[in-house]
């Protein structure tokens, strides 16, 4: 997987190995190649790069995705009190997704 044609890492006969420094990345990769990113951040945007070569060592597929973090920064200490201060569960996000033309955007809310 590369970002932006940098190496993020990669998986090869189930090791993987990192490119990056893994916690600035926030990202693995699972065994069926799929790449996660956790904690996604507007910084987190950027054109992703997934290269698949077969065992012989020759090349299967490529292919580019859009990945674009849109989203308010917002002041989490703005009002913050004592944890132990909170009492009401915390409402259940509700995700959406939509794919066009190859770009998927997803969306995060909380209604309250």
């Amino acid at each position: 997987w590369l970002k932006d044609r940098k190496r993020l890492l990669q998986i090869k006969d189930k090791k993987v190995k990192y490119y990056v420094n893994k916690d600035q990345c926030r990202c693995k990769i699972l065994l069926n190649g799929t790449l996660q990113i956790e904690r996604v951040a507007k910084e987190d945007s950027g054109k992703y790069t997934v290269t698949v070569y077969q065992q012989d060592g020759k090349l299967k597929a490529e292919e580019d995705t859009m990945f674009i973090v849109q989203g308010e920064t917002r002041n989490h200490l703005r009002g913050a009190r004592p944890f132990s201060s909170f009492s009401e569960p915390v409402p259940q996000p509700v995700l959406s997704a939509e794919c066009m033309n190859k770009t998927v955007s997803v969306k995060c809310e909380v209604k309250q």
